[in-house]
Parts: C-alpha cells; sequence; structure tokens
C-alpha cells in the first residue's frame, strides 16, 4: 500500500494495466489476464436452473424461495449494471476523450470496462452468460446525477459511490467464497476476479478523495454509508444475502483501506485516504 499522491497512482496505473488503447478498450496487462483464465478454465459441479436465473434478473425482486447461491449469482449479475449505464453515458458525451484529459482518467474508465468482463467469467463458472438489463430508474437516475455534475462537485460524489462499491465488492466476494466452500478451485476463482474489481475500486477511492479538499473528503464519508444503502436496497438480492444490522454498521463505521485489503493478491494503490 503505497501513499505518494496522484503521481505516483498514474506510475501504478501503468504498471498494473499495461499500455491503454481507449479506441479498443484494451489494457495490455488485463489482457494478459484474461488469457491465462481462458487458459485454465474452472467449472463448478452446482447445477444453475438458467431460465430461473433470466426470469429473476430481470425482476425487480427475485421469486420466493430462490437459494442463497442464485441469489449471488443474481447480484454479481446486478451489480455492476449501474456503473456499466455510466461509463457508456460518459463514454457517449466524451469525457475521458479530450486531448487534456489526465492519462490515469483513461486507465480508470478502461478499468470499469473490465469489471463487466471480470463479473461474466464469474457466471461463466456456472455456464450462465452475462446479459445486459438496465438498472432500476432510481439507479439510472443517480448515475446522470454523476455523470453530469460538474467535474469539482463530481469527485467527492462519485468518491463516495467508489467507497460503497468497496464494501458490496468486499461482502459480496466473501459470501461467494463461503456458498462455494465445497469447490475449492471455484472459491479461489470467485476470489480472484472479485480481489481484481476491488483493487481497482480501493485506487479509484484514493483518486477520488486526491481529488478532493478536506472539506470535501468530509462530505465523501457523510455520503458513502447513504449510497451503500441505496446500492443494497436497489440490488435487493444484497440486501437478502446479508445480515441488515451488520451491513449498516459496516457502512457506519469509518472506512478502513486495511481491512479491505487484507488478502488480496495483487498490490494497491491509495493515492489520498478519504
Amino acid at each position: 500500500m503505497n501513499a505518494t499522491g496522484i503521481d505516483g497512482y498514474r506510475d501504478y496505473l501503468a504498471r498494473r494495466d499495461g499500455d491503454a488503447d481507449l479506441l479498443n478498450r484494451r489494457l495490455a496487462s488485463r489482457e494478459d489476464f484474461f488469457g491465462w483464465l481462458e487458459a485454465d478454465p474452472v467449472r463448478s459441479k452446482h447445477r444453475i436452473d438458467p431460465h430461473a436465473f433470466a426470469q429473476n434478473l430481470r425482476r425487480r425482486r427475485p421469486e420466493p424461495g430462490v437459494d442463497r447461491r442464485m441469489l449471488f449469482l443474481l447480484a454479481t449479475a446486478k451489480l455492476n449494471q449501474a456503473e456499466r449505464f455510466g461509463v457508456g453515458l460518459g463514454e457517449t458525451y466524451g469525457n475521458n476523450s479530450g486531448d487534456d484529459v489526465p492519462p490515469e482518467r483513461v486507465y480508470m474508465e478502461l478499468e470499469e470496462h473490465y469489471h463487466t468482463r471480470l463479473l461474466a467469467y464469474v457466471l461463466d463458472i456456472f455456464g450462465l452468460p452475462f446479459q445486459v438489463v438496465p438498472p432500476p430508474f432510481v439507479m439510472r437516475q443517480f448515475v446522470k446525477t454523476a455523470v453530469f455534475l460538474p467535474e469539482r462537485t463530481s469527485f467527492m460524489f462519485v468518491g463516495a459511490s467508489e467507497m460503497a462499491g468497496c464494501i458490496m465488492f468486499h461482502e459480496l466476494r466473501r459470501i461467494g467464497v463461503e456458498l462455494f466452500a465445497d469447490e475449492p478451485e471455484v472459491a479461489a476463482r470467485i476470489d480472484r476476479l472479485y480481489s481484481e474489481i476491488l483493487t481497482d475500486e480501493v485506487g479509484h477511492v484514493g483518486y477520488c478523495a486526491a481529488r478532493c479538499t478536506s472539506a470535501e473528503r468530509a462530505v465523501m464519508r457523510r455520503l458513502y454509508p447513504r449510497i451503500g444503502r441505496l446500492f443494497a436496497r436497489q440490488t435487493f438480492e444484497i440486501s437478502l444475502l446479508t445480515d441488515r444490522d451488520e451491513l449498516r454498521g459496516m457502512l457506519d463505521r469509518p472506512f478502513d483501506v486495511e481491512e479491505l485489503t487484507a488478502g488480496l493478491p495483487t498490490e494497491t494503490f491509495l493515492a489520498a485516504h478519504p
């Protein structure tokens, strides 16, 4: 864990991700990682009903009686839809395409694209396809607000959202490993895929914090538990998978980077603490 500001984060991204190709949405080192995944596929022996999965994917709340494994996979498929929607909207408006855009912003946008692929690989373990579904109405409005806010204001708003995202990905990583502990290779692959996302998200939190004043970071800290509870309500499967009081307690505690990054297999970087 390092804390040497935005310049250090820029160097870290180049080291972690390799060359960035915005036109083709590629990061060289990430492509190498996906090549490794494809060369060493992992398949679960648990049978997941693809019809029931598809049917519940488009429901606001899952049908009664859906088991925890199905809930985990539905949450995996749904959680990143809002982020995917926001990245696509930002691309449409050219938010990170100008000559004056700092290189770290390009890396961060491309990392968000890879998060969708990483979660798709979690589903692939169970023979399930990744499907694009629109996020709920409230989340769409939330994302539009983040995309169209003035840049200065957006950092504390996006930073708070990234903090909340860290908690959600951390919890789903833990739950997934527990649910499939009877298949060690499956549990390890879920852990690795979610760890890649969590590593990126921590970096995004630090970047946003580094772009904020101390007062704006205080706003980030105030906003993040509220946004976290919104995420849990809008991705209802998370509310069913987690204990409500425990999740609220985690969100209400100070944001603990050390706890979130403990055991991650890859180097993390925090440009500034939120």
